[in-house]
């Protein structure tokens, strides 16, 4: 199969490309900039320098998408709370740009939609957190993510456009930039590997559900060649892991102490928000494989080769 991934040169992109080349599939990335290190993507087969909604600029070049994988993204949810309108234009009136655009071409591609696991549900009412729970987001990042997933339950009821939505949990690992402003996996080992204090929020209770960004790009494999009935899946650890804990994992493999900057708590910060993955199990037959420790040390190892 022809794969096309949007956002392919991200850190994601690259994870998800990588599965689904060693899956045996064609892959092409479709972003703004260039797959880069170049030498270092042997899964690559082609790539259009566009902007992921322009379907009429890169369906021909690509030769069509038998899978299309939906990452591209123009916010995070700090940024989409600061500018919510931004948000919208770029990833809700994209999504729909695409959708448009895949009609226009005739098209009908698998699409899998990278979905937001922590920030469509909100406030957990129940841990772990299934599919079925309430989503009631209480960020625009999780409002415009939800309402990309119900115009794709809807291209596919009124225009046949096979879909599935993958709600991600906090991915990490190598590839991950450590100076952005989300990923605190990413942003604390690097801070600890060059000796730098960790900025804490409140006693580092708060509980996450922290997967391996290669069992991610597993999961989209999985999902790619699903037949059954459900279209949304969580994708996740299933468990969690709070932010004293990833300070431990990093002091454990580093053998020293981590000095750190306490903060006054955030009250919007959820106490715990762990995601119920029993769903993929069963319909995927995905589960994770990589634990934290042995994801933290590739993380370790990938960052010391980073300025």
């Amino acid at each position: 199969m022809r794969c096309v991934i949007l956002g392919g040169a991200g850190f994601l992109g690259r994870h998800v490309g990588t599965a689904m080349a060693a899956a045996g599939n064609e892959v092409w990335s479709v972003d703004r900039v260039t797959v880069r290190p170049a030498e270092s993507a042997e899964w690559l087969a082609g790539e259009v320098l566009t902007d992921f909604s322009d379907v009429a600029s890169w369906w021909p070049r690509t030769g069509g998408a038998d899978v299309l994988v939906h990452l591209a993204s123009t916010t995070v949810p700090a940024t989409a709370s600061a500018d919510p309108l931004a948000d919208v234009q770029g990833n809700l009136l994209g999504s729909l740009r695409l959708l448009h655009g895949l009609r226009q071409q005739k098209a009908r591609p698998r699409l899998l939609f990278a979905s937001s696991g922590g920030a469509v549900y909100g406030r957990p009412q129940s841990v772990p957190l299934a599919e079925t729970h309430p989503t009631l987001p209480m960020g625009a990042y999780g409002v415009t993510k939800l309402a990309i997933e119900h115009y794709l339950r809807i291209e596919e009821a009124q225009h046949g456009l096979p879909q599935r939505v993958l709600r991600l949990s906090n991915p990490y690992g190598p590839g991950q930039r450590p100076h952005a402003v989300q990923g605190v996996v990413a942003v604390f080992a690097h801070r600890a590997l060059h000796g730098l204090p960790l900025s804490v929020w409140g006693d580092g209770s708060v509980v996450r559900d922290f997967v391996y960004a290669g069992d991610i790009g597993r999961a989209f494999v999985a999902a790619a060649q699903h037949a059954g009935h459900e279209r949304v899946f969580n994708i996740g650890a299933g468990s969690g892991l709070s932010v004293n804990d990833i300070i431990a994992a990093l002091e454990r493999l580093l053998g020293v102490a981590i000095a750190q900057e306490r903060q006054p708590g955030r009250p919007f910060d959820p106490p715990v928000n762990v995601l119920d993955t029993r769903r993929a199990h069963a319909q995927l037959g995905w589960q994770p494989a990589v634990d934290f420790d042995a994801g933290l040390a590739r993380t370790l190892d990938w960052l010391r080769t980073q300025p």
